[in-house]
């Protein structure tokens, strides 16, 4: 299958078993992995490094210790295709136990209110245009959280958004979660870049 999305996943202290099953499960996803080592502290820049990587026209990124549905990265890619003023689709998804056992389904129909509100309102798998990204790179690379909150803001701003009512992403719920920890600072600047809180 010809690689239509370039996909990263930083690696860090997860569990080696997490982050194996991770890459098992994009086995058959049309993507092209990019493993790169995180960053302690400054997910903005570890996250602006794994978008650079690779030449293809879609981007995306994967946590390690989340597992993924690999059809959804067809159709995501497929939706954009047939939508071309629309610069982002992404899914639901499940949340699952430590195990891996998923748990419930959170329905994430898009919002332009709660995305501007919530960093996991568009939290699924979520599959953007590089061109889109590339735009608003620069502004990630200060943040030391929440980057993916600004991202999809940003990229939201510059044409319309997808979403697709199925499972992508299956989120493990553990206590070492990056969302567990506040960053009252993160927030501020992304209410403040974003534009969308007014």
């Amino acid at each position: 299958m010809e690689p239509r999305i370039d996909v990263h996943l930083l690696t860090l202290n997860e569990p080696a078993e997490w982050r194996d099953a991770c890459i098992a499960s994009l086995e058959d996803a049309p993507i092209q992995l990019h493993v790169l080592r995180g960053i302690p502290g400054r997910v903005g820049e570890a996250r602006a490094a794994g978008f650079a990587q690779g030449t293809l026209p879609l981007v995306s990124f994967v946590d390690p210790d989340d597992l993924y549905e690999a059809s959804a990265f067809t159709q995501l890619a497929d939706a954009l295709d047939a939508c071309p003023q629309a610069v982002m689709a992404y899914t639901d998804e499940a949340l699952t136990d430590e195990n891996g056992q998923d748990i419930a389904v959170r329905r994430l129909a898009y919002s332009r209110w709660q995305h501007a509100n919530s960093a996991s309102h568009v939290h699924g798998l979520i599959v953007m245009r590089r061109s889109a990204v590339e735009a608003v790179l620069d502004q990630l690379v200060v943040l030391r959280r929440r980057a993916e909150w600004l991202l999809t803001l940003m990229v939201a701003k510059r044409g319309g958004v997808l979403h697709l009512p199925i499972v992508g992403r299956h989120w493990r719920q553990h206590p070492q979660q990056s969302h567990r920890t506040g960053d009252p600072e993160a927030v501020l600047r992304i209410r403040q870049a974003s534009n969308l809180w007014r």
